[in-house]
């Protein structure tokens, strides 16, 4: 007899949608098929022809500490909440960057985040360590010895990143061929991340447009425009290539970085593109609406850029989507001062992104025709696991895999006002908006942790999820 059978679905499997469920013996499924084929079960959920998909994984989230209480106490505290909020996103698997300031080591804040995450974390959770320096590049046969296996490069460093005791570790050219060449050399699955941007110009446009008396949404695009996020994509593409070191770039915001990541996956490199949700949705006209609660880094683009990232996803360019979640209070993000006419006080993020992936994905992918449910699937879930390691264990629904998935009801519609988030969100770029399509239930290895739209689990289930590697290979970097 099977712990949990889910039946009469459309169950989303690598081969397409099939009606019928699935069955779990504890945390791993052990049946996908027919109604008919199904064991019984202690407890039986009817899906009512909802769709069954893989848990979501967001391998772009920040929970970060906040201005008040210690790094470890803020840390907590937005475990608990924030993934109370992704249960209702449907998202199962959070990718979390852990930094350092240079010169400071990346493994003991590791050690910490590991042991609060399984105290207070709702779904399960990895890691990316970012890397700032010759001292964090020589941490990275220890930290992939832990199973932290991906290494994001702030490759945009601004103005006096070089200063000691720098809160965020930014790298250049030098530290980035490093890394990459210990991660070749590490193997699968380390990959290196890069957040693409060439910061020098931007601070030249930011001048001139301050200069100017600009101070709006559109200023902040046009202070960093497409290019400068292509050239930075460019360079670390060719670095990558040099080393042999795998590439995944952040956020890609623009069409031409959607064109560039395509052709170089095209032609054979082992590089992949990730997206935001907000980049599909939302534009740098939109001030009226956005103000500076829009602020982010890359910043947003424009109606063809948004279509281009789309089409990236149908046809492959687009690897995976995220959402940067971060939970910064309204004030906090406003820098002290309004909503509109305040883009160079405010503080960039965007809050509430792992409760609403999933029902704008729905809304205005699946449900608008862009993409199928099979497209959703794998960009939400399947490439995120194959490319940080974690599949088959995570990103799909298939005998021997953790019964990670999700109920979704595509009809189910509601405005976001104020009582939609269940995180902490003082704000949202979807504040008004209709959504439909949404997380009816959300099972991680087994348990069932939101059902019917209600959270029925407890903080602390969630675990740490160290990828597999080879450990010969950790004795290969000097």
């Amino acid at each position: 007899m099977a712990s949990l059978v889910i039946k009469n679905g459309r169950i989303v499997t690598p081969s397409g949608v099939i009606y019928g469920g699935l069955a779990a013996d504890g945390e791993k499924i052990i049946h996908v098929g027919s109604n008919a084929s199904l064991p019984p079960g202690n407890k039986t959920i009817d899906a009512q022809n909802n769709f069954v998909i893989p848990g979501l994984i967001d391998p772009h989230v920040h929970l970060a500490p906040g201005r008040s209480g210690s790094i470890e106490e803020s840390l907590r505290a937005q475990f608990l909440t924030e993934t109370e909020g992704a249960l209702h996103g449907g998202v199962t698997t959070l990718g979390q960057f852990v930094w350092n300031a240079r010169g400071k080591p990346v493994v003991p804040v590791i050690e910490m985040a590991q042991r609060v995450g399984e105290s207070a974390s709702y779904i399960d959770f990895m890691f990316h360590a970012g890397i700032g320096d010759e001292d964090h590049v020589a941490e990275q046969a220890e930290l992939f010895r832990r199973g932290v296996t991906s290494f994001k490069h702030l490759f945009n460093p601004p103005a006096g990143w070089r200063e000691p005791g720098a809160a965020v570790a930014y790298c250049h050219e030098g530290v980035l061929y490093r890394s990459l060449d210990n991660i070749a050399r590490l193997g699968s699955p380390a990959i290196g991340m890069a957040h693409c941007e060439e910061q020098r110009v931007i601070n030249v446009l930011i001048d001139k447009l301050k200069a100017e008396g600009r101070n709006d949404l559109a200023a902040w695009t046009e202070a960093r425009p497409s290019w400068v996020e292509v050239m930075r994509m460019q360079q670390a593409f060719e670095i990558s290539r040099a080393t042999g070191g795998p590439l995944y770039v952040v956020h890609i915001s623009s069409a031409e970085g959607t064109d560039l990541v395509g052709k170089w996956r095209s032609e054979g490199h082992n590089v992949y593109g990730e997206t935001l949700v907000g980049f599909l949705t939302h534009t740098a006209d939109m001030e009226e609406q956005l103000g500076c609660w829009a602020r982010i880094n890359p910043s947003l683009k424009y109606g063809r850029d948004s279509d281009r990232l789309w089409r990236g996803i149908r046809e492959g360019s687009i690897s995976t989507v995220g959402t940067d979640h971060h939970s910064l209070p309204r004030e906090e993000k406003e820098g002290g001062g309004g909503k509109h006419n305040n883009i160079w006080r405010a503080a960039s993020g965007w809050c509430g992104g792992m409760e609403h992936l999933l029902p704008v994905m729905m809304t205005f992918g699946v449900n608008a025709g862009r993409i199928s449910i099979e497209d959703l699937a794998r960009v939400c879930s399947t490439n995120a696991a194959r490319i940080f390691g974690l599949y088959p264990r995570k990103g799909v629904l298939s005998p021997g895999s953790d019964a990670d998935l999700v109920l979704v009801d595509p009809e189910k519609e509601a405005v976001v006002d104020d009582k939609f988030y269940h995180c902490r969100c003082e704000y949202s770029i979807y504040g008004g908006w209709k959504l439909k399509g949404f997380a009816r239930t959300t099972i991680i290895r087994g348990e069932v942790l939101m059902e019917d739209y209600r959270t029925v689990g407890r903080p602390g289930y969630g675990r740490y999820l160290p990828r597999s590697f080879p450990l010969s290979a950790v004795h290969r970097l000097g």
